[in-house]
């Protein structure tokens, strides 16, 4: 707890000088947060990242940061790993229903739910679908079934 507000202090710091124009934390938890602010932090954190994907789902931590107006940021929003959502057979099938990759649906699914995505790629292509998820909506039936994933 100790490293986490020393931290957090330099952030604070660089933001009241002007050198940085948001703060925010990386992984942190309900407790953690509520800790940082006993502890002594005068600036709640702006951006919680914390790794998120349909495989990945945090109810609690996103409503808390919800509730507290601290943005939500996914590390990771493909799950990429031992399992990849790109060949998940859910969201392989709503991405055919829609006509888009499936890529599109897994970063959507976040953005609906109130994720900033941040997806990187060396690929030209795949970085234009992945900036391409405002010309459709994941319905409230295909949320339901990428939550139950």
């Amino acid at each position: 707890a100790a490293r986490r507000l020393a931290a957090w202090k330099v952030l604070e710091d660089m933001y009241e000088r002007g050198q940085a124009r948001a703060i925010g934390v990386s992984n942190f938890s309900e407790h953690h947060l509520e800790q940082l602010m006993r502890d002594g932090a005068k600036i709640l954190p702006m951006v919680n990242q914390i790794e998120a994907s349909v495989y990945k789902q945090w109810d609690d931590i996103r409503a808390y940061c919800e509730s507290k107006g601290i943005a939500l940021m996914a590390y990771s929003p493909l799950g990429l790993g031992k399992e990849s959502l790109l060949t998940d057979p859910v969201v392989k099938s709503i991405a055919e229903t829609k006509g888009v990759a499936p890529s599109q649906v897994a970063l959507k699914f976040l953005v609906q739910k109130g994720y900033a995505v941040l997806p990187m790629s060396s690929s030209e292509e795949r970085l234009r679908l992945n900036m391409d998820l405002f010309s459709f909506d994941l319905s409230e039936k295909e949320m339901k079934s990428l939550e139950s994933r």
